[in-house]
């Protein structure tokens, strides 16, 4: 090899000009001590040859001192060399690993890393186990049916239908007549679906509590005042069932998505007031 007397690349004595400055080569150029260097074997100390890839001495791989290789044609490349002689492409020169840094390869796809981490940053591999981490999926980009759970919402649809039940019961003997359901259905089911994980399974606490409250309501008017008056009730104002369902599903939703943290933040005073 020959050192450029123009940039001081180096360059094999094959070319006849520089691939760094296109100086011609044709005079002569300084020649190039391939033993020279600081770069000794890790295992035996032996001086490294330039661009070799096994120690002369002990057989000991340097992976580090591996020419470097085109991205265009695959084709070696010297040290320094800023654009390939064959395709022109520039080059991606391979820097060794600093003696001071430790330096760790990731199992899965070899790629060397000289920082403390634990994922490898090209693949996302462990390093140390070769595991790739769960991904966890986030509620906001669940499908609406994907976040129904029935476990969690069977308490608070249980405890919001017995409060409307009650509700309805005192608001009949009050005279509030059918009012008294919707005010059941505001105050119960406003209140705990705020306790809901999400919006989905709020909506499906809503329906049900609405359902079941619509499918009781003559029967409460009936023990409340009676037979006779529920049917003058049904004759009057008939059924509220679907209406009750509508209601039920508007106000699950609005008190879970914009008041649950003021709704658990009231709950929260109260307990800690008694």
């Amino acid at each position: 090899m020959v050192k450029c007397s123009r940039c001081g690349v180096e360059v094999a004595d094959s070319f006849d000009m520089c691939p760094n400055c296109g100086n011609s080569l044709a005079e002569p150029q300084e020649p190039v001590n391939e033993t020279s260097g600081d770069l000794t074997c890790s295992n035996c100390g032996a001086p490294i040859m330039d661009n070799a890839d096994f120690c002369s001495e002990c057989g000991t791989k340097f992976e580090q001192n591996a020419s470097n290789r085109c991205e265009g044609c695959g084709s070696e490349v010297p040290e320094g060399v800023l654009f390939c002689p064959t395709c022109g492409t520039k080059v991606k020169q391979v820097q060794p690993p600093k003696a001071s840094e430790q330096v760790h390869i990731c199992r899965n796809c070899g790629f060397q890393i000289e920082e403390e981490v634990t994922f490898c940053p090209e693949c996302g591999v462990n390093i140390f186990t070769g595991e790739k981490p769960e991904i966890q999926t986030s509620n906001k980009n669940q499908g609406f049916v994907d976040k129904i759970n029935l476990s969690k919402i069977i308490k608070p649809t249980v405890v919001a239908l017995v409060v409307s039940i009650l509700l309805s019961i005192i608001g009949v003997w009050l005279g509030l007549s059918w009012v008294s359901f919707i005010i059941a259905i505001l105050i119960s089911v406003g209140f705990f679906a705020g306790f809901i994980d999400n919006e989905a399974n709020a909506v499906v606490s809503g329906f049900f509590v609405g359902l079941v409250l619509g499918l009781f309501e003559n029967p409460i008017i009936e023990l409340v005042w009676g037979s006779f008056a529920a049917g003058v009730y049904e004759w009057v104002y008939g059924g509220q069932i679907i209406f009750l369902i509508i209601l039920g599903v508007i106000i699950a939703y609005v008190s879970n998505i914009y008041l649950k943290k003021n709704i658990q933040e009231i709950a929260g005073n109260f307990l800690s007031w008694l």
